[in-house]
C-alpha cells in the first residue's frame, strides 16, 4: 500500500471515495456519470490511476462539489496522515 503522506494521488482517491460514499453513490454510478467504467473509478480511488485535470473536475461535479473542495479534502487527508505518532512503534 502506498504511503499517503508521500502520495497525493492516493489522498485524492481517498477523498473521492469518502465523498462518493457520503452521498451513497456506487462506483458504477459515478463511472457512468463521468463516462468511465466501475473498474476505472476503483483504480482512481485506490491511487492506481492519475486522472487528468478535466476528469477530476467532472468527478467533483458528479459528487456535487467543486474541484477545490475535493482537493481540500485530499489535502486534509494528507495532513492527517502526516501527523507524528505519539509513541514509537514496537
Amino acid at each position: 500500500m502506498a504511503n499517503i503522506a508521500k502520495d497525493p494521488q492516493v489522498a485524492l482517491g481517498r477523498s473521492i471515495r469518502l465523498r462518493r460514499e457520503e452521498l451513497g453513490i456506487s462506483q458504477q454510478d459515478l463511472g457512468l456519470e463521468v463516462g468511465y467504467d466501475q473498474s476505472w473509478v476503483s483504480h482512481i480511488e485506490n491511487g492506481h490511476a492519475n486522472p487528468a485535470y478535466g476528469t477530476v473536475d467532472r468527478i467533483a461535479r458528479a459528487l456535487t462539489w467543486s474541484m477545490a473542495q475535493l482537493v481540500t479534502l485530499a489535502e486534509s487527508i494528507e495532513t492527517e496522515d502526516r501527523k507524528p505518532l505519539d509513541q514509537p512503534l514496537r
